[in-house]
């Protein structure tokens, strides 16, 4: 079976191509205001680097913020299924999934056969998320891209006390202003952003196989934060775990 997988997040839309459990291709692409209009290029565009015509699939499945303006989707998913479903099939070991995305921290405890038990977002707050990162690094003069190269050169601890995005964007911009290097304040950051994440998901469950998924999933530095404060075994998803919710997407068109 050939399926599509659209996660149409806040700021980024991830769109996957899988066939029988495998990663065709996938790409990448902010989420703008035209994505209804821009959706049937960008399906072509990955379609186009899997080898393949919009004739082979066999399903569109959406998932995400903007899932609904995916209008040739066969069928929604909510994330929080996909996200199950995705540590189903690739990690059976894993009770909890952590999604760090562009704007909400998603906590997801999971049964034994992968089914959603329970799970916690911070909807209402950005802190500790993607757009968190991208606003305070952007306040010190760095790009997103840049995290990891620039926090492994920090020499000294520097803390980031408040959770709230605002006390944090006057925290940062005094470090500045004091002359503290933009290395050790990334690594300020990242530690901040790995408190805010541990902090929910031991509200939810501690102790148990765990993985990280959603954008930031892919800064090294927050995630050795998490590992180092959250109790459980870290698993790694097999791929890249922004595209986390749109392969969970494709997959459950599977099981339709």
């Amino acid at each position: 079976m050939i399926a599509l997988g659209c996660d149409m997040g806040s700021l980024y839309s991830k769109l996957v191509v899988v066939r029988d459990g495998d990663i065709l291709s996938s790409m990448v692409t902010e989420t703008t205001g035209d994505m209804e209009v821009r959706f049937s290029s960008l399906m072509d565009e990955v379609l186009q680097a899997s080898g393949l015509s919009p004739s082979r699939l066999d399903a569109v499945v959406a998932t995400g913020a903007w899932a609904d303006l995916v209008r040739d989707a066969d069928f929604l998913e909510d994330d929080v299924t996909c996200l199950g479903w995705v540590a189903r099939c690739f990690l059976e070991e894993v009770s909890m999934v952590v999604d760090i995305g562009g704007q909400s921290i998603t906590s997801i405890l999971l049964g034994p056969e992968g089914e959603v038990v329970d799970f916690m977002r911070n909807d209402k707050c950005a802190s500790g998320s993607g757009r968190f990162l991208e606003v305070m690094s952007s306040a010190v003069g760095v790009g997103l891209d840049r995290i990891d190269e620039l926090a492994s050169r920090a020499t000294s601890d520097v803390s980031i006390s408040s959770q709230c995005g605002v006390f944090v964007e006057s925290e940062v911009i005094t470090l500045v202003n004091e002359g503290t290097s933009p290395e050790d304040i990334v690594a300020g950051l990242c530690d901040a952003v790995a408190r805010i994440v541990t902090s929910q998901a031991m509200r939810l469950g501690a102790g148990v196989p765990y993985t990280l998924s959603g954008g930031v999933a892919r800064l090294q530095t927050v995630v050795r934060g998490v590992r180092e404060r959250l109790q459980g075994e870290y698993k790694p998803l097999p791929f890249d775990p922004q595209l986390a919710a749109a392969v969970g997407a494709a997959l459950l068109a599977e099981e339709e």
